[in-house]
């Protein structure tokens, strides 16, 4: 549990960030929450939102696999 504290601790930054952007991002293209309440939404309107979100995980995934090889040397040393 102490792991899982520190973790929250120190990315804090981070996932504050994502849940900003998160909420930046729905109030541009609020498309998936007209289509969770039933307005009729056309798909090619939301086609360029999927491609940015695909291209936008590119980095993060990237991110990812060098946090962990981060931890990993932070660890041995």
């Amino acid at each position: 549990m102490v792991e899982n504290s520190s973790f929250l601790k120190r990315n804090l930054p981070y996932i504050a960030l994502i849940v900003a952007l998160w909420f930046f991002v729905s109030g541009l293209y609020p498309f998936p929450y007209f289509m969770a309440i039933g307005i009729p939404v056309d798909m090619a309107i939301v086609q360029p939102v999927l491609i940015a979100t695909t291209v936008m995980t590119i980095p993060f995934i990237f991110m990812l696999f060098a946090w962990k090889k981060r931890s990993e040397r932070m660890r041995s040393e």
